[in-house]
């Protein structure tokens, strides 16, 4: 009983298997199918046999009739059709239709046929038919072939065949029930062989495969589950054994798969973690970006603070709506070039802030995949400050090397061991060498007068301390010149050199030759005009005496010549002596501008200024110089003077005051023809002169006065405005005064 119950569950199962009855459904058809290709011609034959049958017993029963008459060839036509009328004492027999051989109709009787000739030619075709089944109306007609009136007529009967429908279809009803008996105990069959050879394992495996999909879907490893259809599935040597190992095999591929999964994801999970906490806690602004559109995904706090917005403002928004990129391109450059190489690493920009300040940054990026769409992942280090101190710096280096090497002393920078570690451009050009050839000799080779052991003493330096000494330098020509050294001890990179700068005093030395030449000179001047001096006095005493006497005309004009030639030479010494004579100034305040009106007024009557137009600007404002009034009245005397010697009658002169901050400018200025700019520089030197009287000492004692008063004169003429002498004077300093309220 068991056995039975376990035979219906297995069948019951193999029935709710979708699989088996699909197959069980095309294994029935198949066969009814089968069977009825097979039985359906036999069913045809069946029918064809009932009706022969059917036409036999009317043709018996007709030949009957027509047998019992006489002379049958002597009989006519109705009698004939008479004879036949006799026909439908058959209840089989429906009636009929008689012809004579030319296919002319004699006459009817019962039930017309359907198989029929409408016109006598038309009956060779209905002969051909033979005869007519009409299942529906279970009516037969067929030809009888009359052998006792062959040649003379032919004859159409109608049967009912209602006897042969019957038959017909009870025959086919046992075909069909044969055909479902086969059919059934096939497909029955099929059933069972199916469950035991496929079902069943597919079955098996369909649970299996649902079990391992609960398992998966709940992250678990499937690989320890017993599956039922495994174990039947490896002992099998067919395709859906090879499918059953193929799922053993495919789970524990899907449990590796999962186990690498997990470890992938708890990876990942931790590579996000420390990406995600190093990206938000980094001090540096890091950014991630789309490539193509520039749009920021997400930013750290430190970017923020570097561009001066909140979050909000910035997230979704593009580099170029920000306006981020100092220079936009800049950035189509970056672009280019991480297409390129993919990475970019500490590339110097600038980046503009939403308060419309810049900053300098070294720019780092690559490009990653988020999604499937290509990202930029940047980090930016602002060196603003470093920049700026270090372009401070370079500029200050720059500076300091520009005022070293366009110095006018040769520098040297020597280390401990005496040897030359940097030069400037002067050091090179005074000693006939190259920076190369001159860093590699030490002091000795340059400095002729001091020796390694005197070098050692200036290391003995204080820091900040200097000292200056003289000595001789050789250039690479083995020439050699006196020089000035003034020596410092200072420290570079944690090391101590000493800092020489070397001036060349040949000049120098020169000069102070040429000086206490001219020195002697000078004093050899003053005291060959003090002994002239004294004959010439005596000279022009007696020269006078001889005016009160009466001589004649001759006599005269030779002692007026004397006269104005001994006043000229007194004149003339009188200058070279206050020439060569230390200018003792005796200061004073001097209102600068009532000076100058008085000293116009006086001038003005002076026969050199006749018919000329003095004229005075600015001489009411009242500025103070500590001045000696004596030689300030010879200074523009003399200018004013020699203003109205190169003028025209009847031109302008004019005298203006001019303030400045801390000095005052007097301008005397004339018209006439300039003076030629290679005489301009001359014009103050001794004893030149442009005029054909003069000893050419007026401007030059000019200037000594004005320099005394720490001033200056200066000189500017051409055509278009004439000529101007410009004396500057320092203003007197006047000491502040504070008022105690007390």
């Amino acid at each position: 009983m068991p056995s039975n119950l376990g035979q219906l569950q297995s069948l019951a199962n193999l029935w709710r298997s979708r699989l088996s009855r699909r197959i069980v459904f095309w294994v029935f058809l198949s066969i009814v199918v089968i069977e009825a290709i097979i039985l359906v011609p036999s069913v045809m034959r069946r029918e064809r046999e009932l009706l022969n049958y059917l036409r036999s017993l009317s043709t018996a029963q007709a030949e009957g009739i027509l047998s019992s008459q006489g002379d049958l060839m002597a009989i006519d036509d109705q009698s004939v059709l008479a004879s036949l009328e006799t026909l439908l004492r058959n209840e089989v027999i429906l009636g009929g239709t008689l012809y004579r051989a030319d296919g002319t109709q004699i006459g009817s009787f019962g039930e017309l046929p359907e198989l029929a000739a409408a016109m006598p030619e038309l009956l060779p075709q209905v002969l051909t038919e033979r005869d007519r089944y009409n299942r529906r109306t279970q009516r037969y007609d067929a030809v009888w072939e009359m052998s006792p009136l062959e040649g003379r007529y032919e004859l159409i009967i109608r049967h009912d065949a209602t006897w042969v429908g019957r038959e017909f279809y009870y025959f086919i009803g046992r075909i069909i029930g044969l055909v479902l008996i086969i059919s059934v105990f096939v497909t029955g069959a099929t059933m069972i062989v199916l469950d035991r050879l496929v079902i069943a394992s597919v079955l098996a495996l369909r649970r299996d495969l649902r079990r391992a999909g609960q398992t998966l879907r709940r992250n678990e490893d499937a690989r320890s589950l017993p599956f039922e259809s495994v174990s039947p599935g490896a002992s099998r040597p067919d395709e859906l054994g090879d499918v059953i190992m193929a799922f053993e095999e495919m789970v524990n591929q899907v449990g590796e798969a999962i186990a690498e999964r997990d470890q992938a994801e708890a990876d990942l999970r931790l590579s996000e973690e420390k990406f995600s906490k190093s990206f938000y806690a980094s001090p540096n602004p890091m950014s991630l970006s789309v490539f193509d559109t520039g749009e920021l995904l997400d930013v750290n706090d430190s970017f923020l603070t570097l561009y001066g917005a909140e979050r909000a403002a910035v997230i979704g928004q593009t580099a170029a709506s920000l306006k981020l990129w100092a220079d936009i391109g800049d950035r189509a450059a970056m672009l280019h070039r991480l297409r390129q190489q993919g990475f970019i690493r500490n590339q110097e920009y600038r980046f503009c802030c939403a308060q419309g300040t810049s900053r300098t940054v070294l720019y780092s990026a690559e490009i990653v995949q988020l999604n499937g769409q290509e990202c930029i992942l940047s980090v930016s280090n602002d060196i603003t400050e470093r920049k700026a101190a270090e372009d401070a710096l370079s500029e200050s280096e720059q500076r300091f090397r520009t005022l070293v090497e366009q110095a006018t002393d040769a520098l040297f920078v020597v280390d401990t061991d005496g040897r030359f570690i940097d030069v400037n451009e002067e050091a090179c050009h005074t000693l006939g060498y190259t920076r190369a050839e001159l860093l590699q000799l030490s002091v000795p080779d340059v400095q002729k007068s001091v020796s390694m052991s005197a070098l050692a003493q200036d290391w003995d330096l204080a820091a900040g301390q200097a000292v200056t000494r003289e000595g001789i330098h050789q250039r690479k020509d083995g020439s050699q010149f006196p020089v000035e050294v003034r020596i410092g001890r200072i420290d570079i990179g944690g090391k101590p050199v000493l800092l020489a700068l070397a001036r060349d005093i040949t000049a120098r030395r020169a000069m102070e030759q040429v000086q206490a030449r001219l020195a002697e000179i000078g004093e050899l001047a003053a005291m060959i005009v003090h002994e002239v001096r004294n004959p010439l006095t005596t000279i022009l005493l007696g020269l006078n005496s001889l005016t009160q006497m009466e001589l004649p005309p001759r006599s005269q004009h030779r002692l007026a010549f004397a006269l104005e030639e001994s006043e000229r030479l007194q004149r003339l010494l009188n200058e070279i002596l206050m020439y060569a004579r230390e200018q003792h100034l005796e200061l004073e305040p001097l209102a600068l501008g009532p000076f100058l009106q008085t000293l116009h007024a006086e001038f003005s009557h002076q026969p050199v200024a006749q018919n000329r137009q003095l004229h005075t600007i600015g001489l009411e404002q009242t500025v103070t110089v500590n001045g000696d009034r004596d030689r300030l009245t010879q200074v523009f005397i003399n200018l004013l003077s020699n203003a109205c010697e190169a003028c025209p009658e009847g031109d302008r002169i004019t005298c203006s005051l001019c303030v400045n901050d801390d000095t005052v400018n007097i301008h005397v200025h004339n018209g006439g023809d300039p003076i030629p700019p290679e005489t301009l520089p001359k014009l103050m030197q001794p004893f030149f002169t442009t005029k054909s009287t003069g000893n050419g000492l007026g401007l030059a004692i000019t200037r000594r006065i004005v320099e005394a008063h720490d001033g200056a004169i200066a000189f500017t003429s051409n055509a278009a405005s004439g000529t101007t002498v410009t004396v500057t004077l320092p203003l007197k300093v006047t000491p502040s005064v504070t008022l105690n309220p007390g």
